[in-house]
């Protein structure tokens, strides 16, 4: 009875243990295409981005998980947040100065651009430019310097679930103009026929960034790998190949 005690408490234990040591999870928040595409096929490029770093890192072995970004914020500055954060920049975490968390090189670049209509286009040169517009945005994001006009009356903002919900939104005439992910963009419209001729995209961007791998500083030691795996990544032909491939 004792041994089989002892056996119940063991295996209880191993339930009850976290993951190991060399099992890191990339939590992501962008649950949009090319980023995360189909979560059970695991088809997107942050899915990519931990088959890369299997390939190029020993001793960890990396997964991509999807978790809502007000979820994830709070883990994260509640000391909660088991893993690290995929596809960020420091601005977006109020650690410009990247002293709260580590920060792996960039391993893409990105920008978000002003989409309206052709027969009705938007020449964005700044958010002033979108005073008195009528914007179909995503529901919980921070739009810089546009906010602020929304909040002065200056811009009228109209929520969405999605980027794409603004572009049908768009579509239909119900908004004068949206602003979205430039790589989101260009994959909704290769899948999207009626779409191709109706957009125009302003050519200056909205916003333009570079994505990263947010490191909280428990999984410090982590992060000279990840960083060594990184460095060359944007010229590296495989990374790109893959890029282009959404």
């Amino acid at each position: 009875m004792k041994r089989s005690g002892y056996l119940l408490l063991g295996m209880c234990w191993l339930v009850g243990a976290p993951a190991a040591a060399d099992d890191i999870v990339l939590y992501a928040y962008h649950l949009k295409p090319p980023y995360l595409i189909d979560r059970n096929k695991q088809a997107g490029l942050y899915y990519d981005l931990a088959r890369y770093l299997n390939q190029h890192v020993q001793g960890h072995t990396f997964k991509t998980v999807y978790l809502p970004r007000k979820r994830l914020e709070t883990d994260l500055e509640n000391g909660r947040l088991h893993g690290l954060v995929v596809g960020v920049h420091p601005t977006w975490f109020r650690d410009a100065a990247r002293t709260r968390y580590l920060w792996s090189p960039p391993f893409m670049t990105d920008e978000d651009v002003v989409v309206s209509l052709h027969s009705d286009p938007v020449q964005y040169d700044g958010p002033e430019s979108l005073a008195g517009k009528h914007l179909g945005l995503s529901f919980g994001y921070y739009y810089y310097g546009v906010d602020e006009l929304v909040r002065r009356g200056r811009i009228a903002r109209d929520d969405a679930v999605s980027e794409e919900a603004s572009l049908d939104k768009l579509a239909r005439k119900r908004v004068d103009a949206t602003i979205i992910t430039r790589r989101t963009l260009d994959y909704m419209l290769r899948h999207r026929a009626d779409w191709q001729q109706q957009f125009y995209v302003a050519r200056k961007p909205h916003d333009a960034f570079e994505r990263m791998i947010l490191i909280p500083r428990e999984f410090s030691s982590a992060a000279p790998a990840i960083t060594h795996a990184l460095t060359a990544i944007l010229q590296d032909p495989a990374w790109q190949k893959a890029l282009r491939s959404y």
